[in-house]
Order: C-alpha cells, then structure tokens, then sequence
C-alpha cells in the first residue's frame, strides 16, 4: 500500500473533487508509466492554507496547541512533530508550576518559544508547497531533493532552538564545553552501551518524561586517570572555605 499527495491544477474546488478524478490526475503525472488502482483505502481533498493564529493563550488560562494555532499543507508530517512538541511544552511546565517547583509566570515561555517555531513552520511549509508546484523542467526535482533531505532533521522536530527566556541562558554558559550540545535544542540522542549490562541503547530512552530532573555529564573515559579525576571532582560534595 502506497501514499499518494496528487496536486491539483490550480481553482480547483475541492469540493468538486472524485476519486475518479483523482486517479485520471495520478495517471497523467506518472504519464509514460502504467498506473493502475486496485483498491483505494482513503482518500480526501484538502485545500492547503497557511495560517497562524494571533495568540496561543488568553490570561494564562487558556491555550492553543497544534492545528488550533498553525495549520498548513500536510506534505512533510511536520504538523504531527510541532503539534506533539506543543502538548509536551507546555505539559510538562504545567505539571511542574501545579507541583509547586516551578514559578506560576514560568508558563509565559510556552507562547514565545512556540510561536516562534510556528511561525518558522508556515515558512517552511510555503517553500516546500512553492516547490511541490514548481515546474518539472530543469533542475526543480533535484532542488525539491535537495531541499527534503536538508529539511529531514527539521521536519522531524530536531532542529527546535528555543531563544533566551527565564528558563535559557545562553549568553552566561560556555557553549565551547560541549559543542554538539547546543543550549537551547533538546538533548540530542546517541547509541550508547549501558555499564550495569552491556546493553546497547539509545541514550534518549532512559531520559524518560517521567517529571524528574537529570544531570548528564561526560568526563570522559574513566578508564584513564584524568577522566576518572572529572568523575570525582562532580562527585566530590562542595567545599567551602567561608560559610559566613
């Protein structure tokens, strides 16, 4: 079974739109091949438009998420990622204001980190329908390649960098400790070999959303003495020569 996005020529109603016209229209863009349908499981006509609402919360009381804030062409499954990150944004600062560890204006950052990505959503989404309509002559199939692949990581929610906020201190950390760490981005993941069992895993899995706060840090290999001196040095509890 196969998934197929069919443009149709522009005016058209999608109302007016069949199956039947569906698959003519199928037909004469894989012109030169034969097309044959055997069964369609699902089928719909969706008139892509590009929108962003003018606020996602009202009195920090009520909230917008996903598609009722963004909405845009489905050809990437972009909308799924951005939608899902909405939700687990404002979740878990949610949970934790309700539990008493964080403070009640700390949900303000929900808006100006995902309106922001949002609206980098609806730029995206217009160049990839810019280039889904381009023409087939010349370059346009390898540059709508190209595009895709250099998109994938973003399409896939990886690339979200959040700005500076109450939460984000950018400007007083030292990003050059930890490069491919980038302050702001979510905690890239990585096959690693668990100790206790010599398990292979990726690393993300144990960094459950179970609520919990954690603190990751890479000293090295501790097999050698100034990797194992790192590990001893963050365990070692804070000395203090004035406690006054």
């Amino acid at each position: 079974m196969v998934r197929f996005y069919v443009q149709m020529p522009a005016g058209t109603d999608p109302k007016q739109v069949t199956l039947a016209g569906l698959h003519q229209r199928a037909a004469s863009i894989l012109e030169g091949y034969e097309f044959d349908v055997q069964h369609t499981f699902w089928w719909s006509a969706y008139s892509i438009g590009q929108r962003l609402a003018e606020k996602f919360s009202a009195s920090d009381r009520v909230f917008l998420a996903g598609d009722a804030c963004h909405t845009h062409s489905p050809k990437a499954g972009q909308g799924m990622n951005v939608s899902l990150q909405d939700g687990y944004n404002i979740g878990w600062k949610l949970a934790h204001i309700l539990r008493g560890k964080l403070r009640p204006d700390t949900i303000t950052t929900y808006v100006s980190e995902r309106y922001k990505v949002a609206a980098e959503l609806i730029d995206f989404d217009r160049t990839l329908t810019g280039l889904y309509v381009a023409t087939h002559a010349g370059s346009a199939a390898e540059n709508f390649q190209d595009h895709f692949l250099r998109s994938a990581k973003y399409m896939a929610g990886l690339m979200t960098c959040y700005q500076d906020s109450m939460l984000i201190d950018s400007q007083n950390s030292d990003q050059h400790l930890a490069k491919n760490v980038r302050i702001g981005m979510r905690f890239p993941s990585a096959q690693v070999i668990r100790l206790s069992d010599s398990m292979h895993l990726e690393f993300a899995r144990v960094l459950k959303s179970d609520g919990r706060w954690r603190m990751v840090i890479f000293p090295g290999d501790i097999k050698e003495p100034a990797g194992q001196k790192r590990l001893d040095d963050v365990s070692r509890p804070p000395q203090f020569d004035d406690c006054r």
